[in-house]
């Protein structure tokens, strides 16, 4: 559990997060390149006194999560994308985490609306010894109470410092469990909603990496990166913020880190229908009331 000075630099945290995401609401619009934006939402982190916890995601329609424009990406928002905007920032390691979705198609306006009041529903049930069964619940019937599927292989999680996807995950569906939560215990809540089939896949794009131990590597580059991952400290980093010019060169470089499992790959996420997805999503301390940190 957090101690009460974790706790304050969380809600800070929490705070450079939020004010961030309203900012960057503003930056999406038919015509926008996502590249433009993601360089903007991590610079505002910076001139916050922030850094990144994880590269901005901008995932559109039926990709779920995990899609950070690489170098060079000309990808621009079109008049009926859905995007979920999903970013963090972080203090010395302590993180807020918070997403949105932004709907250019007025036929999922509702699928929109479905995903925010079922993360509604679940911080209602964010106190001290709550079970966490209880907020599965929430998720899913506010969701199929719209007419939608939860996602069914996408989870919320604990937050600790340097650590994102820390205990306990926060199932989307109904998940028969015993797990209460604990009084000053840090969650981050995040439903997504779908037409489609309501689960996930891996695509074969991987943009997001996370360093996962250090490796004898002897291709140069590789070491480059090796070098160049600490300075994150276990949190993930966006394949674009790498020091190698070369497309050629960078692919040669991260095969050989796969092959000695010193990185992970963060791989874009389908919905594995083809359906539409929405995300809403924040970091709730654990308290009676509960703590939103990246609610302005």
């Amino acid at each position: 559990m957090y101690s009460p000075e974790e706790l304050e630099k969380a809600r800070q945290a929490g705070r450079v997060t939020a004010e961030v995401l309203e900012a960057a609401m503003s930056l999406v619009k038919p015509g926008a390149k996502l590249l433009d934006i993601a360089e903007r939402i991590e610079a505002m982190m910076r001139e916050k006194g922030a850094e990144p916890a994880f590269p901005a995601n901008l995932s559109l329609n039926s990709t779920a999560a995990h899609y950070t424009p690489p170098k060079n990406d000309a990808t621009i928002v079109q008049e009926n994308d859905i995007i979920k905007i999903d970013i963090g920032a972080h203090i010395d390691g302590y993180a807020g985490d918070t997403a949105v979705t932004i709907c250019f198609n007025k036929d999922y306006g509702k699928m929109t609306e479905a995903s925010q009041r079922a993360l509604e529903e679940a911080i209602k049930e964010c106190k001290p010894e709550a079970r966490l069964s209880d907020l599965s619940d929430a998720i899913e019937n506010t969701i199929t109470s719209y007419g939608y599927k939860p996602v069914s292989n996408l989870t919320g999680h604990g937050i600790e410092r340097y650590h994102l996807h820390a205990d306990p995950q926060v199932p989307n569906v109904k998940t028969a469990t015993n797990y209460r939560l604990q009084e000053n215990q840090v969650i981050a809540i995040e439903p997504f909603a779908t037409d489609g089939a309501g689960r996930i896949k891996e695509a074969e794009q991987v943009f997001i990496y996370m360093l996962l131990k250090p490796a004898a590597v002897r291709n140069p580059d590789a070491r480059k990166i090796l070098d160049f991952a600490q300075q994150f400290n276990g949190l993930p980093f966006a394949e674009r913020w790498l020091p190698v010019d070369s497309q050629i060169k960078l692919r040669i470089a991260m095969k050989e880190l796969r092959e000695r499992n010193a990185i992970y790959n963060y791989a874009v996420l389908k919905e594995i229908g083809g359906g539409m997805v929405s995300q809403s999503e924040h970091t709730v301390i654990i308290q009676d009331p509960p703590i939103v940190t990246t609610r302005i």
